[in-house]
Order: structure tokens, then sequence, then C-alpha cells
């Protein structure tokens, strides 16, 4: 009975490492978040107490869930998590560093003899009084052992509570999601134990042994003119907002006037970037999984001797491998006081024209990969200039704003980025002697608001149509069309599973056949089978 009198309830244990583990660990996460939060603004408050009590509830559960199979086993990792917090909050103190994936993968790539170069006094110490001598007294401590009923019931009672404490300040949800990959690496333990996870993932997925596709051949071997294709993988951009679909705003006032063929409405395969992608990139379509192991478009054109390019300022593509790869910061370092005077998208096209001009290739394939109009600061995503539709909605807090001063900030993004793609068209007609193409599709769409959701991710099951909704859009110089007997409307099939399309129709541009070859979902290819792509 004394014994019992001495132990600790395991309830009271968990609360007490978790409130102690709050008061030693998150001084760099207190700093970012007070920076970024108006505390005389209730909603400010109300962010301020959702992080500490998310941070609460997350250690409070993954603790009552060990408890639950062994409470040794949850003493340890405790003590383990304490030691592994003194070191990452010395770091990150010390250095100002952030424990996101590419830090970690700096770490784990860190050799034995740069390890110890680390080693002084100000880390003993932190590692000993923060780290050691908690671990010590929580192994110390006698825990009463409810029933095991009890023990079972408290992940569940504290993982549903901590769920409806976020439904019930969903308000706070977009405000983490502009600041979460800063967060995420200041949030201890969990920034560098779920980095660790993701840097693991990272490499698993980057070095997936992808499956070679069949060799192509050419029709004709060597084309007489140079042959150039271009795919835009747009990123958030909904069909619905889109006045080349009959949006009563002029959202496309650029490429209207350049000879843009809008093709029927599509619907993407998912609602994110990884999954999407996987889709118009591999020949499988809307049925490719997010992990594919084939090969992805820019690879396979690269290993037929097609010239290849990829620009990016965005992610969640397949491993890439092509000829010429560039992030916007790779341009923007090397263009200098050259670059375009906007967003980094527009960096994307940097003397594109120059390039594609000066290559001795007679097949060239381009990828561009923008940013687009992702949210949730879609104010961010446009030059000031091109702010045509006012007022607009300048925080992340999306749901403070009107659904007017939310709509027009989205529909400036759309604006900005059909100037994006009417400065494309403008470089590619200036090419000599050589036949183009551009295709552009968005990856998924996006939600405005629409019955209180916001932004894009839910389920496919069910994601609204308006993060599904994505527009396809093709532009074909005269020479192309000429060159193929074509007209704009020999292009249009009668509706579009927009995934389907973009990697047989861009084979058919250049010509190519080879057994994975769907003429079907060739745009290109004047008897496309109108069964199919009405699927």
């Amino acid at each position: 009975m004394n014994k019992a009198k001495r132990s600790l309830p395991l309830f009271w244990f968990v609360l007490a490492i978790d409130l102690v583990n709050l008061a030693l660990f998150q001084k760099p996460l207190l700093a970012y978040a007070l920076q970024n939060l108006d505390l005389a603004d209730t909603q400010g408050m109300v962010q301020m107490a959702s992080i500490e009590i998310v941070q609460i509830g997350l250690y409070a559960f993954i603790m009552f869930l060990l408890a639950a199979l062994s409470v040794r086993l949850m003493k340890v990792v405790a003590a383990l998590l304490f030691i592994g917090n003194a070191m990452a909050l010395y770091f990150m103190l010390s250095y100002t560093v952030e424990l996101d994936r590419s830090m970690i993968a700096n770490i784990l790539d860190t050799t034995p003899n740069e390890s110890f170069a680390f080693i002084s006094t100000g880390m003993v110490l932190y590692v000993v009084f923060l780290g050691l001598l908690p671990a010590a007294l929580l192994m110390l401590v006698p825990v009463r052992k409810p029933k095991w009923q009890w023990r079972a019931a408290f992940p569940v009672a504290t993982i549903l509570t901590l769920a409806g404490f976020l439904f019930a300040t969903s308000t706070t949800w977009l405000w983490y999601d502009k600041h979460a990959p800063r967060m995420g690496s200041k949030v201890l333990p969990w920034s560098y134990v779920v980095n660790v996870g993701r840097h693991f993932n990272y490499l698993a997925l980057a070095n997936r042994t992808q499956i070679n596709l069949p060799p192509a051949t050419f029709t004709p071997a060597t084309p007489a003119r140079k042959q150039i294709v271009v795919l835009v993988i747009g990123e958030s951009a909904r069909a619905d907002n889109f006045s080349l679909y009959g949006y009563g705003r002029d959202t496309n006032p650029f490429t209207s006037k350049l000879g843009m063929v809008a093709l029927p409405m599509g619907t993407s395969c998912a609602t994110n970037t990884i999954a999407a992608t996987a889709c118009i990139l591999t020949p499988e379509g809307r049925n490719a999984s997010s992990r594919t192991t084939f090969e992805p478009l820019p690879n396979y054109l690269t290993r037929q001797g097609i010239e290849t390019f990829y620009r990016t300022n965005n992610n969640g593509v397949p491993p890439i491998k092509v000829d010429h790869y560039a992030t916007a910061g790779d341009i923007k370092a090397e263009c200098g006081t050259d670059c375009p005077e906007a967003r980094d998208d527009i960096i994307l096209n940097w003397h594109l024209k120059e390039r594609l001009q000066a290559s001795d290739s007679n097949r060239i394939f381009v990828t561009l990969h923008p940013w687009g109009s992702h949210g949730p600061s879609y104010w961010d995503n446009y030059p000031p200039e091109f702010a045509h539709f006012k007022p607009e909605c300048k925080t992340v807090e999306v749901a403070k704003c009107s659904h007017e001063e939310l709509v027009n900030a989205y529909d400036n993004t759309i604006r900005y980025m059909d100037y994006i793609l009417a400065d494309l068209i403008t470089q590619l007609k200036a090419i000599d002697n050589a036949d183009v193409a551009m295709i552009y599709l968005s990856d998924h769409g996006q939600s405005l608001g629409e019955n209180g959701v916001y932004l894009h991710g839910l389920p496919k099951a069910i994601a609204p149509e308006v993060q599904r909704h994505v527009p396809f859009l093709v532009w074909m110089s005269d020479s192309f069309k000429a060159s193929r007997g074509l007209t704009d409307a020999d292009i249009i099939p009668d509706k579009t599973y927009a995934d389907d399309f973009p990697f047989h129709s861009i084979m058919g541009a250049f010509g190519m056949t080879s057994d994975i070859y769907k003429p079907e979902y060739d745009i290109f290819h004047r008897n496309q089978s109108d069964l199919a792509a009405g699927n």
C-alpha cells in the first residue's frame, strides 16, 4: 500500500513529463510564433493556445500509446527523447539551424570525425542538464499502472479530444498551412523524429528502381524541321475560373489573343501534386500510383534521344533525369541582374527561346512546373501590377476575408499565369524553322471556401468538383498544324480525362510509337477513339 501511495498515477506522470518537455524545449518554436502572431487579436491568441495544446495533446497521445504496450517502454522512449531534444536544442540555438528534412540529411551524412568537432562545453551542459538529468529522474519515478482497459482508453480519448479541439479551432488551419514548413522544423521532438522518416522515405522514392519503357521509333526518322514540344504542369488552377471555359471574368486576356485552344474541361486523377503528376507523366494516366515505378515522360524521352529541359518552381514529381534540369533558384542565380522583375514563375521562361534556338537537336522536349495558384497566400503569387481584381485577400487566414476578396486574389493568380503562358508562346513563335506545340494542364483544382472548404487535398471520394476540374489548353504553331494537316478543331475530343492525354499526345507530337503508345489518347492523332476519350 505504501509503495502504491508513493507511485505516480500514469495520467499525472505523462502530463508531468509532457509539461516539462514543453517548458524546456520550445524556445525556437515560441520565438518564431511570436514573430508571426498578433496576440492583441483574438485570433492570434487562439493560434497561440492552439500551438501549445497541439504539442501537449500529440506528446500525450504518443506516451499513452506506448504505455498501452508497456510502461517501461514508454519511459525509455521518453528518456531518449529528452536526450535527443537537448542535443537538438543546443544546435538550434547555437547555430541557428532548423531541423527540416535537408538538415537531417546533412546530419546523417556527417562523418564521426566531423561529429566530434561539434563537441563543446556548451553541448555537454545541454545534454547533461536538459537531457540526461531529466531522463534519469523520469526513469526513477515509480508509475502506478492502471488496468489495461484504462491504458487502452487513454490514447483513444486523447486523440479524440485533440481532433475535437482542432475542428473547433479550424480557423487556425490556414495559418498553420502557411507556416508549417518553418514551424515543423522547430517543434521538438517531432522535428527530427518526423524528418528522419521523411528523409529515408525521400531516399527510397528518389532511388527506387524505375521500369524502363519500351524503345520507340520515330516517323520520320529525321524531321524536316526542328520539333519542339512544351508541357506546362499548372498548380492548383481550377478550370471553373478560366474565361476560356466561360467564366464571367476575363482571366485569360493574354492567351485568348494568341490562338490558345481550350479542350473540354478535364478531371484530375487526384487532389495533390505528387499523385497528379504521376498520372500526367506516366503512360498509366489516371490509373497511375503516386509511387509508380515506371520512368516518367521526361526520362523516357531523354533515353530515346530527345533533348530534354526541366525547369521547376514546384515539387512533388517522380525522380527526374534529363539533359538540363534547373529550379527557379538555379535560374535566378544564373540570370543575376538580367532576371525578370517578377515572381519566380516567370523566371522559368528566362532565355528559353535562345536556348531552344541554339540547340542542335532536331527534337526537344521542355517541362515547366510553376507554383501557379497554390494557396493560401494567393496575393503573394503575382506582382502588385497584376492585382487586376480588387480588393484582394492578403492573409493566409482566408476565412477572415470575404469570399469576394478571396476570389479576387485567386483570379489574379490565374490571370498572371495566363500572362506567363502568353510570354512563353511569344518566345516559341519566334523560334526559326521549328514546329512547336505547347500543352498546359493543372495538377488539380482548388476550393475557395465553398461549403467551408479551402485549398485542396481532400480524398478523391469526397473531394468537391472544383478540386478536380482542371484546364487542358493547347497551342500549336502554324507550321506544326500544317505538317500534320491539323486544324484547331481536329484536336478537340468530345470529352477529356485530362491525365490520360499528355503522355501519348507528346509521343504523337514527336512522331513516336512504341508498345505503350495509345493513339486514342493522342490529341494530335486524327482518328482518336471517342469511346476511349469519353471514359
